[in-house]
Formats: C-alpha cells, sequence, structure tokens
C-alpha cells in the first residue's frame, strides 16, 4: 500500500481525484498561455513561409513535427490535475506509440539542416551540371538499391521513421496483450494498482526508441553539422533542439524508480520532466526563423534607405553614400570611399561579371541559396553566347544558332528556374515566372521538356508533383508535368539535341531580364552585405592587415570608378519592381 504521509493533502497521488489545487491552476494556465504563444508562433511561420531562409527549413514537416510534440506536452502539463484519472492503458499507448513517433520527427526536422548543406554543397561543386529532381523507375531489388543510394539523409531519415513505427506498433501490440497490466487476460506479469501499472519491462521499448532518436540520433547529427557555419542561427536552432531534448528520459526514469524524488513527484509528476525540454524544442524551431524574419525586414528597410539614398546622390549627380547600411565614423574619407564601393550594386556586378566562386560558396554553404548565384552566372554566360553568334560574319542569325540557343535558354530555365523539374528553383515574382513557362513549356505533353531534361535518359517518367512550393499565379495545377530521370549520378550530357519545335515568337536576348534583375536585387539585399562582412570578419580573425596594394585590389573587384555605369545597374534594378518574399 503506497504510504501518503510525505505527501501534502490536495498533491499528485494518482487517487481518481481531479487535482485543482492552486499547482493544478497554474499548471493549466501555463497550458493556456503556451498554446495560445506557440499557435500565434505557427500563424506568423506560415503566413512568412514564402520567405526564403523559411522555405528551406520545410515548414510543413516544422509545423507537424511541433504540432505532434504539443499533443504530448499538453497531456503532460495536465498530468498533474487528472492525477489518478490519466488510464494507465492511454499512458502505455502514448509512451509506447506516440511519443516516439514525435521525437522521430523533430529529429527529422533536425537533418534538414545537414541534408540542405550537402545538396548545396553538390550544388556548388557541380554548377553546370542539370540540377533536375531525380526519380529512379527500375523496378523490383535493383531499384529499390537504387532508390536509396540515390537518397539524401532526410530521405533515409524518413524510411528509418517509417520502420521504425511499424515495428514500434507491432512490439506495442504483442506485448499489450501478452501482459496481464493492461487486462484480465494474458501469460505475463500480473494486474496490480495504478502505480504498479506504470513499472515493469513493459515500458522498456518505450524508453528504447526515446534512447534511439534522443541519445543516438541526435548526437550523430550534432556530429555531422559541426563544420556548418550558416547564417540564419540554423546550426544553433537544431544543436538547442537536440541537446534540450537529452535530459528528459533519464529525469523520468529517475523520477519514477529513486525514493529521493518522492516529495518531488507529489507536486511535478514523473512525466512532466519531458515539459522543459519540449516546450525548448518548440521554442527554437518555431521562433529562431521568426527572429530572423524581423531582422531581415530591418535589414532590408536599411537596404531600401540606402537605394533612395543614392538614387537622390545619383540625379544631383553625386555618388551613393552608404552610410545608411554600414557605420564607418571611425575611418578617414578614403576607407569610407571604398566601404562605400564594396557594399554598392556595381561591386556585386562586377564580382558577377568577373569570377563569382567565392560568392557561390559563401551562398551555397552560408546562406543555402548557392542556386541564385548560378541562374545569375549561367544567364550571363547565356548572353555572353547570344552575342558572340550575333557578332559573327553577316551578323545575321542562322535558324540552327538560334535554335541552338533557344534549346540553351530551355535547358537553363528547366534546371533553374521551373517549379516542377528544377531542384532548388529561384524565387522570382509570379508574372515574370508565368512569361517564361509559356516561353518554355508549350503544350501538355512534356516532350519539349523531357528532350531537353534528360535528351539522353533510356527511361523517363512523368507525373504529377504535389510536393512543390506554392508560387501565387504559378501553382503546380497551371504548370502541369514533371519530369524525372532514372540516374542521378549520371554523367552531365552533352549539348542539347536541336529540337524541332517551332521557336516562339517573342524569343530574343532579354527573355531573362526580368528573372535576372528579380534575383540579383534578392542577392543585393539579402546576400552581398552578408558576403562582405563574412570576408572581412575572416581577414580579422586570421590577423591580416591590408596593404596598400591589396586595399587596390579590392577596390578594384568590388567597385568603379564610373558613376554613370554604377546607375545604369541600379535604375534598371530599381524597376523590377517588388519582389517575391
Amino acid at each position: 500500500m503506497e504510504n501518503h504521509s510525505l505527501i501534502p493533502r490536495g498533491a499528485f497521488d494518482y487517487r481518481p481525484v481531479l487535482n485543482f489545487d492552486g499547482a493544478g491552476k497554474a499548471y493549466i494556465a501555463i497550458t493556456v498561455i503556451w498554446t495560445i504563444f506557440l499557435f500565434g508562433g505557427l500563424i506568423a511561420l506560415i503566413l512568412l513561409r514564402n520567405l526564403t531562409f523559411i522555405r528551406i527549413r520545410n515548414v510543413t514537416l516544422a509545423t507537424a513535427s511541433v504540432l505532434t510534440i504539443h499533443v504530448y506536452l499538453v497531456l503532460v502539463l495536465i498530468y498533474y490535475v487528472l492525477n489518478g484519472l490519466y488510464p494507465c492503458n492511454f499512458e502505455y499507448w502514448i509512451m509506447s506509440i506516440y511519443l516516439p513517433f514525435g521525437i522521430a520527427l523533430f529529429q527529422a526536422q533536425n537533418v534538414r539542416l545537414l541534408d540542405m548543406s550537402g545538396l548545396q554543397r553538390r550544388l556548388m561543386l557541380e554548377p553546370d551540371r542539370p540540377a533536375s529532381k531525380t526519380q529512379v523507375v527500375r523496378k523490383g531489388l535493383s531499384g529499390l538499391r537504387d532508390r536509396w543510394r540515390h537518397a539524401g539523409i532526410a530521405q533515409r531519415t524518413y524510411v528509418g521513421i517509417g520502420i521504425g513505427v511499424v515495428v514500434q506498433i507491432i512490439v506495442a501490440f504483442a506485448i499489450f496483450f501478452l501482459s496481464r497490466k493492461f487486462h484480465a487476460y494474458g501469460i505475463t506479469s500480473q494486474r496490480g494498482d495504478v502505480i504498479q501499472c506504470r513499472h515493469g519491462w513493459e515500458w522498456l521499448p518505450s524508453a528504447f526508441w526515446q534512447a534511439i532518436w534522443t541519445f543516438g540520433f541526435g548526437p550523430y547529427i550534432l556530429w555531422k553539422i559541426r563544420n556548418i557555419h550558416d547564417v540564419h542561427r540554423w546550426k544553433l536552432q537544431t544543436a538547442l533542439s537536440i541537446v534540450c531534448g537529452l535530459p528528459g528520459l533519464p529525469l523520468v526514469i529517475a523520477a519514477m524508480y529513486s525514493p529521493a524524488f518522492k516529495v518531488i513527484n507529489s507536486s511535478w509528476p514523473p512525466p512532466m520532466w519531458f515539459a522543459p525540454g519540449l516546450m525548448m524544442m518548440q521554442f527554437v524551431t518555431v521562433f529562431f526563423p521568426l527572429i530572423e524574419a524581423y531582422e531581415a525586414r530591418y535589414r532590408r528597410k536599411l537596404t531600401l534607405s540606402a537605394l533612395d539614398e543614392w538614387e537622390k546622390s545619383r540625379n544631383k549627380g553625386g555618388s551613393l553614400s552608404s552610410d545608411s547600411l554600414r557605420r564607418t565614423s571611425s575611418l578617414n574619407h578614403t576607407e569610407k570611399q571604398e566601404r562605400r564601393d564594396m557594399y554598392g550594386m556595381h561591386a556585386l556586378e562586377r564580382t558577377l561579371s568577373n569570377d563569382s566562386s567565392s560568392l557561390l560558396e559563401f551562398a551555397a554553404t552560408r546562406e543555402f541559396t548557392g542556386e541564385n548565384i548560378i541562374f545569375l552566372t549561367q544567364v550571363r554566360d547565356w548572353k555572353r553566347m547570344w552575342d558572340r553568334i550575333h557578332a559573327g560574319p553577316g551578323r545575321n542569325m542562322s535558324p540552327d544558332n538560334q535554335r541552338m540557343l533557344y534549346n540553351k535558354a530551355a535547358e537553363l530555365f528547366f534546371g533553374s528556374v521551373c517549379l516542377l523539374t528544377a531542384q532548388f528553383p529561384v524565387n522570382i515574382e509570379s508574372k515574370v515566372y508565368v512569361a517564361l513557362e509559356k516561353m518554355f513549356r508549350r503544350d501538355a505533353s512534356g516532350d519539349l521538356q523531357k528532350s531537353i531534361i534528360t535528351p539522353f535518359a533510356d527511361d523517363v517518367h512523368c507525373g504529377s508533383d504535389s510536393s512543390l512550393p506554392s508560387r501565387p499565379s504559378a501553382t503546380a495545377e497551371k504548370i502541369g508535368i514533371a519530369c524525372t530521370t532514372i540516374d542521378e549520378e549520371a554523367p552531365a550530357p552533352g549539348p542539347c539535341p536541336l529540337l524541332n519545335a517551332n521557336i516562339p515568337r517573342g524569343f530574343d536576348r532579354t527573355i531573362f531580364d526580368g528573372a535576372e534583375q528579380s534575383v540579383k536585387y534578392m542577392v543585393f539585399t539579402q546576400t552581398w552585405a552578408r558576403y562582405i562582412d563574412a570576408t572581412e570578419a575572416a581577414s580579422v580573425r586570421s590577423g591580416s592587415q591590408r596593404s596598400s596594394k591589396s586595399k587596390y585590389s579590392a577596390k578594384s573587384k568590388y567597385s568603379s570608378n564610373s558613376g554613370s555605369s554604377r546607375g545604369s545597374s541600379f535604375f534598371g534594378l530599381r524597376k523590377s519592381g517588388e519582389r517575391l518574399s
């Protein structure tokens, strides 16, 4: 018989009586306040889902993991109030299946950083390879092996979660029907009171699965992301989410089996030790991206203010002043001008025009937006090809040359812009996207798309894609068919074959101008200043002091003596209009 002599009256004691004392009311208040706070954050996160640094986190998976964990968190926070009215059988199913599944979902969300980093690094190392969404279509065991070999760590984690859930369900059902603790029939254990029901070997599989995901897979992710240094605090978010989930299980086990916790258990039941870690996991998942969204809005406001100031200076014949971008009061006049030039738009254009490899490395490895730099360089190269051909003998473009340029443009569209085929489609305005889509996706059969993306594939599977990011006025339903190829690791195809499709009217050198300006605007407002800051910070950390020669080289790389050249580029960018987040 349980001794209640040390437990205050009205405290948690597993009796079938609700605890509506001061502690119970406090726990209910905390539950309501936290739920309102969390759901407000989730709504804001969903509304801002088109922001690049939020979209790459997979909002759907993050929302699912947060809501799954929140259901269990509510049950934990009202555990004290329910007292002995919390059925042992119900708790068994929650602990054996639901909680391990929720933790596994969180780890799947945590592994997204590692997966994104790997994909962006591969994109950086192979920028000229078509980055199409691929799908293995071979049948049988060979096809399954191919799928597993080509899958990233995120896809493998999803498979592991699915297999784990199936095994958990089988084991949980077997234990439930074999043990007499949960009902009158069975072949092992003895039926006891509500406290004895919550102790015994029947609960070991639940602890085992939680330990696998918390103490096995979690530290593995921490080890794998140790060398990632992103600008989104995503690594910090992932690390906090994993570390905060570690103490819960050991504390719950200690509270259930150690007599030292007996007095504490009267006001803080054992399962409630999960609550602090779960709340912290939810907080970093939901509110870290929202904090960055606020900071990005502030940075964008400063940038637009600088653009307005630049335009005023331009109209007066002056030069760009970026004091609103960076405070340089401690620098002399020459150094101030150098910093203005380095943060200016023309500096970005010079880098993209000459050598964008370092900018691509930063965007891919730290901001995870390498597709933007690749798209801009591909458009640059395509325009240069157009100019070379057009400047040839006779200055008249032959039909074969025009068709070749059209094929190259289509390859660029399907590899970097199209929502259905590009692995990392650039984010552009809907009207610009629709115009390009009409130019290159001219019939529902997908023949043009198939020939461009997989000209040498023996087996191509076309089907609808329901997992596409949303784009206003250019949804997947309006676009049509997704084409995928069989071998992701096959050598990149050579020059595209000449197609028999008629080249549509309006195809000229300017077809990518709108998309180029849109992407360049995003790079300038979100990536460029960070890149310059990171470059200078790395230089300071290494203790290097720039000589007058290196200063001149940096200024030559990031700036130009021609104010009119800078003006024309900026003016064209401002005409592109407000871009989508």
